[in-house]
């Protein structure tokens, strides 16, 4: 049994269901440029979304503090995720959604209009739990979070920059 997902064939990218190999970002959307974008993973059973209504409550709420604007519904996010479900035929899975902000026309930490988010969905094979782990446990290790306090790392993920910006 393999321990690494497979992500399947077929995504959603702004509006249509295509093959992965043909689905292209452009290099101005903010989520490339900025990391402003937010994301949900859903797990899927026997082609069914693991509650997904908790998922789609974090999804508006993120949208709303982040300030990207969406038209979307959760009956909309629902057929989304539907649509890539079964274009990937069904079974177990888990569904990736990430909502960026949209494509600019430069690049700038403020946001000067309002965009058209850019949606994209995929799916990837659910590895299953091993048969111990629910007597046995895991091991973990506790760490402080400290990715908000790396500023002297110029990655890419600026979303603190672009929401401090927004303010």
């Amino acid at each position: 049994m393999s321990t690494t997902p497979r992500v399947l064939p077929q995504v959603y990218l702004n509006g249509a269901i295509l093959p992965i190999e043909q689905a292209h970002i452009p290099v101005l959307d903010r989520g490339y440029l900025f990391g402003d974008a937010l994301y949900e993973v859903i797990p899927v059973y026997a082609g069914r979304l693991f509650r997904p209504e908790r998922h789609l409550e974090r999804l508006a709420q993120g949208l709303r503090a982040t300030g990207i604007s969406s038209t979307n519904s959760d009956a909309d996010w629902l057929r989304i995720f539907t649509r890539v479900i079964d274009a990937n035929g069904g079974g177990d899975m888990a569904v990736y959604l990430q909502v960026s902000r949209g494509v600019a026309s430069y690049r700038d930490h403020a946001v000067r209009t309002q965009m058209e988010p850019g949606i994209f969905a995929m799916a990837q094979t659910l590895i299953p739990r091993a048969d111990d782990v629910s007597t046995r446990g895991v091991r973990t290790v506790l760490l402080e979070d400290t990715r908000w306090a790396r500023c002297n790392i110029k990655a890419t993920s600026l979303l603190a920059n672009v929401l401090l910006r927004q303010q």
